[in-house]
């Protein structure tokens, strides 16, 4: 960790991505899905057809819980899960098109509600925001599992 960020900071800026990453899942996804459900839509919606093994990895859940939520967002008609060509014991999930729709429909809405916060920013916070935009990606980036490996 760079000497220029305490435990102090690093607490502020877990504590406010969480708060954001919150706020704008409650905001959009309504009462109908659980937050796990929405974020296994929207990771298989965004990466395409995965293995359950990769989404259990990816999503940090375990395989029984995983199954659980795929089978009601299957149940819900957003998820298909087939069987995997090469291994019939592996199973492959993909989103059906209804998924898709509410994948890029909670999408749009997320990033729409984002952008009328944004505009609320002073020009000087939303120039530091700009800035450090790289760096958070380089952050998201190193926190994925494929990339921990």
């Amino acid at each position: 960790m760079p000497a220029s960020f305490d435990e102090e900071d690093v607490a502020r800026l877990r504590i406010a991505l969480a708060r954001i990453a919150r706020q704008l899942d409650r905001q959009t996804r309504g009462e109908t899905f659980s937050r796990a459900q929405t974020s296994v839509l929207a990771t298989v919606g965004r990466i395409g057809p995965l293995r359950i093994s990769e989404l259990a990895d990816i999503e940090g859940l375990n395989p029984t819980m995983l199954s659980r939520i795929v089978g009601k967002l299957e149940d819900a008609g957003l998820l298909l899960r087939r069987p995997d060509p090469d291994d019939r014991r592996a199973a492959f999930v993909e989103t059906t098109e209804a998924g898709k729709e509410l994948h890029m429909r909670l999408r749009a809405e997320r990033t729409r509600l984002l952008s009328e916060h944004l505009t609320g920013l002073s020009d000087a916070e939303a120039a530091q925001l700009l800035a450090a935009l790289s760096a958070l990606e380089s952050l998201a980036t190193t926190l994925t599992p494929e990339a921990r490996r």
